[in-house]
């Protein structure tokens, strides 16, 4: 089962992840200019919602380098 979550770098906003809790994996990351990552997380999303795969509302969270999972998310900053 899936629970995904979005994470936001809080350092740097561009940056962002789609993390799944139940498994403490991360989906995609990246930042917008190198990445469009706004758009694939969305495009993702998408297609999960259209094939019936996941339809739980996906939140959005402001993390720093004290949260629990920064490490795993292969942030830059």
């Amino acid at each position: 089962m899936l629970k995904l979550v979005i994470y936001v770098n809080e350092d740097f906003e561009e940056e962002r992840a789609l993390f799944d809790l139940e498994s403490k994996k991360v989906i995609m990351s990246g930042d917008y200019y190198h990445n469009k990552i706004n758009e694939r997380i969305e495009g993702y999303l998408q297609a999960l919602t259209d094939f019936n795969i996941y339809k739980d509302e996906v939140e959005t969270y402001w993390i720093d380098v004290s949260h629990e999972n920064y490490d795993l998310l292969y942030f830059n900053s």
